[in-house]
């Protein structure tokens, strides 16, 4: 039991390493990939969910920018 959780938190380390120094992901483990995407940005498609059309978000993002 012990070295089947010291192996998943050697794959999250990895992972958190991995992220740290820009290293596109390498494995496809759960731990890993968890760490890995910890704390990133959702990017646009977790900003569009809340919005019921594109032009409502176009509508919000043009009122609410600093351009």
């Amino acid at each position: 039991m012990f070295g089947r959780t010291r192996i998943r938190e050697a794959h999250y380390q990895e992972g958190l390493r991995d992220r740290k120094a820009g290293i596109l992901p390498r494995r496809n483990d759960a731990n890993y990939l968890e760490a890995y995407l910890n704390d990133r940005p959702g990017g646009l498609d977790a900003v569009m969910q809340y919005f019921p059309t594109i032009q409502e978000y176009w509508h919000w993002k043009l009122n609410h920018s600093n351009f």
